[in-house]
């Protein structure tokens, strides 16, 4: 029980650190629409972003399926004392044998099945395999689109005197050109 304690805590620790470097992936990803970088680059942004939602959705599926093993733990532990009772009560159970009709001891039998039966579920529940990961192109290309008409335009920042006046004799040029048609 304890070593599946210290596994939820490894496997909390791990859904953290891939919810930042989400958090940092999406913040890169609109800083490169905002500069307008190579569609490839960002599809490729988008996918690894999209592999690290999966692994994060991976760790809390394994969370959650710790979770049910622990519920299932403390359940055997429960059937455990009850076979043990029942292992106590044999030679009691001759003697209600004796005392007692066929019925009764069938519907005993049926409830030990029926603990058979969940220690069997509790079983399969505890081999349970995750899915593998499965991205389609065109939703990252439609999410990527979606993306792009959310963010908003802001003008145009000169990263220095020179793009400036290279932007105002381009202009200057074109109002001259116009005026001369």
């Amino acid at each position: 029980m304890h070593q599946i304690v210290e596994v939820e805590k490894l496997l909390q620790e791990m859904v953290n650190k891939y919810n930042r470097q989400y958090d940092e992936l999406d913040a890169d990803i609109k800083r490169s629409l905002r500069k307008k970088e190579d569609k490839a680059l960002l599809i490729h942004k988008l996918r690894r972003k999209k592999v690290v939602l999966h692994y994060i959705e991976s760790c809390r599926k394994k969370m959650d399926i710790l979770m049910q093993k622990q519920y299932a733990i403390e359940q055997l532990n429960i059937t455990k004392m009850q076979l043990d009772a029942l292992k106590n009560s044999v030679r009691l159970f001759k003697q209600f044998t004796k005392q007692n009709s066929l019925n009764k001891i069938e519907d005993l039998q049926d409830t030990l099945e029926e603990l058979t039966a969940q220690i069997l579920d509790v079983n399969s529940a505890l081999h349970e395999a995750a899915p593998l990961i499965d991205i389609d192109d065109s939703e990252l290309e439609m999410e990527l689109t979606e993306l792009e008409t959310t963010l908003p335009s802001f003008p145009e920042v000169f990263s220095s005197d020179t793009d400036c006046i290279k932007s105002a004799s381009i202009h200057t040029g074109l109002k001259n050109t116009l005026a001369y048609t």
